[in-house]
């Protein structure tokens, strides 16, 4: 569409990837690589604007920052080793351990590790096989082959074969094809990594035998493959379960004990996944204790109503019930965690579904039994249980336990009085006796890291609408102790970048506070009435709205993008998301067709357009992918005489041919009535204004026949719409610029 064309194109400036090099330090990431100190990426600009990275390093005895290294030297020796340019202002390596000598242990993406003594770099072990996993001494790996494990020496590569029973479809350390992205990463060479957790002293690892080889199986057409003499479409076979299936993968956990050479099962039932692998690099089904001599697990029933957890003694694979953790609609510890955890590279305690500690003989617990996430301490040896919280707050992640102390250091949002309930702050609490001590002076969202040692934390405090401030703090009572860098978005701001506008209004109940943020449109004029979408997810187990700063440059859509071309975008959380208490969340359980608050949602823009002359509320429209894909669809229907226009894209729209424990999960057990009254596709009749259907072919996650059955379903009611097909395109497409564009251009043309 050539009228929308510039406006497109000026609004493209506002993809996350455009807008990353216009801002410095609004991402840190503090790597403990000494006792007493970390480094960190401090970010700025030459004269040319240009971007510069340099290494640092923060000593936290004297609050000095020096460079890691001399950066031009560096790159000059590393470019020599590898035979590929380096930018010296922009290197891309993980640094791992500083030695007394001032050398440097580091990495590269692929797990090959170099020492720097200041003058020269020398290769300590090659490059890994894709998707092994390094012990914590770096002397040795394993890697998931075919279903079976191997044992890598290091340096040597000399390789052991620890299993030789597995296969492709029922295997040691495997991956559930199930999961989201497996054909995808299969196309572009991907190899998660094995599921394998190692302990401490690098003795033994934790894994699992994963059985699939009875799920059903699910068929991609690849129209266009890639090569200039392919001409026959290519088929994508893989294993997915469907609720109510039969069978359902299911895994049995081991361990493996390196000094006796034996595998050992865990003498605990199998589990149902709660995640397309048992172990995986952001937060796993088990873990070790803090010292490394015991371990625990949780086995999870199917219907997510019910977890075991077992502690599991590493010596001999005996395994004991602990303590049973219920709910009446769904267990969510496990997807809490996930909302706050790290990369794949997290060293922090925010990856931990669990904490053990043997000095102080206890497991510290995330439930929300109480009707908000608290922390509960299980004695190990009697299963005594104490709650150490208030459940006046959510506490959202556990961030550094000091045994000697008795102090756990957590984050929680909700416990501050007149600030925004969903930002995180630092708190302490003492073991024995409760007392909380609150350690963030600031307002905001506190992203934080604490080093193994203690005395000191990292925090980067930001909001929607604030960018980040990234500061060290002391532990004791949470005081500034040193100012690391302040984020630069001078650039961003000069291109005319908006930052949204919160709101509370009223759900449809008229009573619920639901909360949420606006974007305006970058040149905003108070005298002009703009069209409103509304962007939205309408799964359960998260939430969209931005509540620091990384998050409103990029909570999975590009809003900015919609500022510039002229919208005022509308993103809320209504009932049926976390992170407001149980009640709130179990509004959705088996309510998917209000699509995490739906109903919220609609009241509150009706709500904003009443109050803002600006808003005008006879052109909203309304778009989101996946679960928003599905939103939008409900919206579409269930709300034509408000939404006027569509954008639905990937949209899981039938749960029934979803992944299984996904929508088993939220739904409840299959019930192929109660499922169909909640799927839009049987309500496409009422559709009334313009709706734009995407999807891509090779769309591992949610299959395309998902939205090809609201495409049938529109065509039998004769409805008008309009279709988009991405060839060789998979789950993920709000980075591909032509998916952006037809999304932007459809409201400008409709709206």
């Amino acid at each position: 569409m050539e009228e929308f064309r510039e406006i497109v194109e000026r609004a493209l400036q506002f993809t996350p990837e455009r807008m990353e090099p216009l801002i410095a330090n609004v991402h840190l990431r503090p790597r403990f690589i000494k006792e007493g100190g970390f480094s960190f990426v401090k970010e700025s600009f030459d004269e040319k604007g240009e971007k510069l990275r340099t290494y640092t390093l923060y000593d936290a005895a004297t609050d000095a920052e020096t460079p890691l290294f001399d950066h031009a030297a560096f790159a000059a020796a590393l470019a020599e080793l590898t035979g590929e340019p380096q930018n010296a202002a922009d290197l891309s390596v993980t640094p791992e351990k500083l030695g007394a000598d001032g050398s440097l242990t580091f990495s590269l993406k692929d797990q090959a590790r170099y020492l720097w003594d200041g003058a020269r770099i020398t290769k300590l072990s090659p490059a890994l096989p894709k998707g092994a996993v390094l012990s914590p001494d770096k002397t040795k790996a394993v890697a998931e082959e075919g279903g079976n494990l191997v044992l890598i020496s290091l340096p040597s590569m000399e390789r052991t074969q620890l299993t030789a029973d597995g296969t492709e479809t029922a295997g040691y350390g495997t991956r559930y094809p199930g999961s989201s992205g497996f054909i995808a990463d299969q196309l572009k060479g991907v190899k998660q990594p094995a599921g394998v957790l190692w302990s401490p002293d690098g003795s033994r690892f934790l894994t699992y035998f994963l059985d699939f080889s009875q799920v059903g199986d699910y068929t991609l057409i690849q129209s266009v493959p890639d090569g200039e003499n392919a001409v026959r479409p290519v088929v994508h076979t893989y294993k997915y379960a469907l609720p109510g299936d039969e069978y359902v993968p299911k895994a049995q956990y081991l361990l493996y004990d390196l000094e006796q050479g034996v595998m050992k099962m865990v003498d605990t039932p199998a589990t149902f996944l709660s995640f397309g692998m048992p172990v995986t690099p952001r937060v796993s089904m088990l873990g070790w204790s803090l010292e490394g001599n015991c371990a625990a697990c949780y086995v999870m029933n199917r219907d997510f109503t019910k977890a075991e957890i077992y502690l599991i003694d590493p010596a001999t694979g005996k395994s004991r019930l602990l303590f049973t953790e219920t709910s009446d609609s769904f267990l969510f510890f496990d997807g809490h965690v996930r909302l706050n955890a790290g990369g794949a590279d997290t060293e922090d305690f925010s990856a931990r579904i669990f904490v053990i500690s043997e000095k102080l003989g206890r497991l510290f617990w995330l439930s929300e039994r109480s009707g908000q996430f608290d922390i509960y301490a299980y004695d190990l040896t009697n299963g005594d249980c104490t709650r150490l919280t208030e459940g006046d707050c959510c506490v959202r992640q556990l961030l550094h336990l000091d045994a000697e102390k008795g102090l756990l250091y957590f984050s929680a949002s909700g416990r501050e009085p007149k600030v925004n309930i969903y930002q995180r702050y630092i708190y302490s609490v003492e073991v024995a006796t409760g007392k909380i001590e609150r350690l963030s002076r600031q307002n905001g969202d506190h992203n934080a890291f604490f080093p193994p040692e203690g005395g000191y934390f990292v925090a980067a405090v930001s909001a929607y609408d604030e960018p980040p401030t990234n500061r060290v703090f002391k532990i004791e009572d949470g005081t500034l102790k040193h100012v690391l860098c302040e984020a630069d978005v001078s650039r961003l701001e000069a291109k005319g970048f908006t930052y949204p506008i919160p709101f509370c209004e009223k759900g449809a109940d008229g009573e619920v506070d639901v909360f949420g943020v606006m974007y305006l449109p970058n040149h905003f004029d108070p005298t002009k009435k703009y069209p409103v979408i509304e962007y939205c997810y309408g799964g359960n187990q998260t939430t969209r709205v931005p509540q620091n700063f990384p998050e409103t440059l990029n909570n999975l859509g590009f809003t900015p993008c919609f500022s510039e071309a002229g919208f005022v975008t509308v993103i809320a959380d209504g009932r049926g998301t976390p992170l407001r208490g149980k009640k709130y969340h179990d509004y959705g359980y088996d309510n998917m067709g209000d699509c995490a608050g739906l109903s919220d949602r609609s009241a509150a823009i009706r709500s904003l357009c009443k109050k803002y002359p600006f808003m005008d509320g006879d052109r909203v429209g309304v778009w989101g992918h996946s679960g928003g894909g599905f939103a939008t669809l409900h919206a579409m229907v269930d709300y034509p005489d408000l939404y006027r226009v569509g954008v639905s894209t990937g949209g899981n729209h039938a749960q029934e041919i979803y992944v299984s424990n996904w929508s088993e999960r939220y739904m409840g057990p299959y019930n192929k009535e109660n499922w169909k009254a909640q799927n839009a596709e049987f309500h496409v009749d009422r559709l009334q204004g313009k709706l734009l259907l995407i999807h891509g072919e090779l769309d591992d996650n949610v299959h395309p026949a998902s939205t090809m059955r609201v495409v049938d379903a529109l065509i039998k009611a004769d409805k008008d719409f309009d279709m988009l097909i991405m060839p060789n395109m998979h789950h993920t497409l709000r980075e591909h610029d032509y998916y952006r564009r037809r999304v932007l251009e459809y409201f400008l043309k409709n709206l």
